[in-house]
């Protein structure tokens, strides 16, 4: 990322399905993803372009346990990205939103 978090790698933004953001993308970039017009969850990628972590604005909740917006951290073992299914308050000053 570059300084303030903001990724240096820039924005790229995805219109489709839950599920559509990549793992492994542009070093220290982001991706959104909109479906039916709306932004649902974002996905910042580290100085290797390996997913570290994500930001849902939207997702099914039938049991009202999330508050959102949620994030959810990534780790990788052997190669191959796992994601906290823990939800943690997000992180703004390390993982900002766009003014815009």
């Amino acid at each position: 990322m570059g300084g303030g978090g903001v990724p240096s790698g820039g924005v790229t933004i995805k219109y489709g399905k839950r599920g559509d953001l990549d793992t492994e993308f542009t070093p220290n970039s982001r991706q959104d993803l909109y479906v039916n017009g709306k932004k649902v969850q974002s996905r910042w990628f580290d100085h290797e372009g390996k997913v570290i972590r994500n930001r849902d604005y939207d997702h099914q909740d039938s049991h009202h346990t999330h508050i959102f917006p949620h994030d959810h951290d990534w780790v990788w073992k052997d190669n191959r990205p796992i994601r906290d299914t823990q939800w943690v308050d997000p992180d703004f000053i390390r993982y900002p939103e766009d003014k815009s």
